[in-house]
């Protein structure tokens, strides 16, 4: 009786973790993964799958990986409600040009929460208890010709309530294209897995299609949408304004509509600042989640190493400097040549005068 009520207690929690989107309707099992990554990602209202070609890109979208030139390493600390926190750390490295791998891991914790007596409500023997939800990604991502890039990602996600726990396994399918110079779209398909099971209680994955979108502007404006279908059949809007008013500074809003289900309007703002110093992006991110209190994100981004550039075609480019060294020969030989001509022309001159 005692694990059934902690079940229920850690089920009703993680309801609350992930109040912020539909999937904690209670039909979809491990909600977490709905909890937006990385403090500039939520500052602009979760629109990011067509601006993650960083070292968010395995969560976001693994097809930003055939956009990153260099090591990339970031990291997470969320606030969350009460004890719950979160955490993440992300590192990609470039295999060449245009592909990179990339890794990620995210936590969620409860903190300890007492256990309690189902009939009275008292403390039990046993004591407090903990619980955690884990995903551990891996993910690949390559260009396809000049405006294409295509990434997946695989994940292993855990989670344990005291000592009862579970495992299923999931992976993301994403692509950016480069339709204009300003303009990129995206398209990601995530969480497409096996169902998360509890003692006998097994729930679907979060699955859901994001299709993406963000323009640069010349004022330095980004600005990005997003639109969001679930499988439960809700759809959601996201979308994000940043601007840099110069080179060290980013100031981020944003506006989600998935996040207002029995909260107030004001449940879908977010906004946030990047500060970029010395290769670092530290930045930070407010989510209101009306009655139910604010969220505060701290998030830092390093780019490290040398950036990774096209390969010479070796053959092509003997070839070319082949036929190059031909024309300046024979440039060279027209103009030796040329010049005898003019001076026999000049002797000829000469001796007539």
């Amino acid at each position: 009786m005692v694990k059934v009520l902690r079940y229920a207690l850690l089920v009703l929690a993680v309801c609350m973790f992930s109040r912020q989107s539909h999937a904690s309707s209670g039909t979809e099992g491990a909600s977490f993964l709905d909890i937006p990554i990385g403090a500039g990602p939520a500052a602009l209202g979760s629109a990011y799958s067509a601006m993650a070609s960083d070292a968010y890109a395995p969560v976001w979208n693994p097809g930003g990986l055939g956009l990153i030139d260099r090591n990339q390493f970031a990291a997470q600390h969320l606030s969350y409600l009460d004890s719950i926190h979160y955490e993440f750390a992300s590192f990609v490295h470039p295999l060449g040009y245009g592909r990179s791998l990339g890794a990620s891991i995210q936590y969620l914790g409860s903190g300890d929460i007492a256990g309690m007596d189902i009939i009275n409500g008292n403390p039990t023997a046993t004591g407090d208890f903990s619980s955690h939800y884990a995903a551990y990604s891996l993910a690949y991502g390559q260009k396809v010709g000049d405006k294409l890039s295509l990434g997946a990602t695989g994940k292993v996600i855990s989670a344990q309530i005291s000592d009862v726990s579970a495992n299923a396994y999931a992976f993301d399918l994403g692509s950016m294209y480069q339709l204009t110079k300003d303009l990129r779209l995206a398209g990601v398909l995530t969480n497409m897995g096996t169902k998360l099971t509890f003692i006998d209680q097994g729930d679907s994955l979060p699955l859901a299609f994001h299709l993406g979108a963000v323009y640069e502007t010349k004022y330095h404006l980004t600005v990005a949408a997003e639109g969001v279908y679930r499988q439960t059949g809700l759809a959601s809007f996201h979308t994000g304004l940043q601007w840099a008013p110069m080179d060290p500074i980013s100031l981020r809003v944003g506006y989600k509509t998935d996040t207002l289900q029995g909260l107030s309007p004001l449940a879908g703002f977010t906004t946030g600042i990047g500060l970029n110093v010395w290769g670092f992006e530290l930045s930070y991110a407010w989510l209101p989640l009306g009655d139910l209190g604010n969220t505060n994100y701290f998030s830092f981004l390093y780019k490290f190493g040398e950036a990774a550039g096209p390969k010479r075609n070796l053959v092509h480019y003997q070839a070319v400097k082949r036929t190059e060294s031909i024309k300046d020969t024979e440039q060279s030989d027209s103009t030796q040549h040329l010049m005898e001509l003019l001076d026999e022309g000049e002797t000829t001159a000469r001796a007539r005068d």
